[in-house]
């Protein structure tokens, strides 16, 4: 019987979230995909800690600066959902 093997994983400093490692360590930084972070891998030696920058998070909603076209994108992509949904129920009552 053959056993199963999983690919080494390390945790992303910056937003936390599993990043998995190649499977030959290598001397170049590994970049997170979700945040942009220097992930460090366990399996070669360890570097100060002055080398791993944890990026800066986005601002709280409340601090955010919203533009008129940012917010007309987001009615129009809302409304887009709805469109496709009811789109989807009239489609469900033809086939009877």
């Amino acid at each position: 019987m053959s056993s199963v093997s999983l690919p080494a994983t390390a945790i992303c400093p910056g937003c936390a979230t599993m990043v998995v490692l190649p499977a030959e360590p290598r001397a170049e930084p590994l970049i997170c995909g979700t945040c942009g972070a220097e992930v460090p891998d366990y399996r070669l030696e360890p570097a100060p800690e002055a080398q791993f920058e944890v990026p800066e998070t986005e601002q709280l909603p409340e601090n955010r600066v919203y533009t008129r076209k940012g917010l007309l994108q987001g009615l129009r992509d809302a409304a887009a959902d709805r469109a496709i949904q009811a789109a989807r129920g009239f489609s469900d009552r033809a086939k009877f």
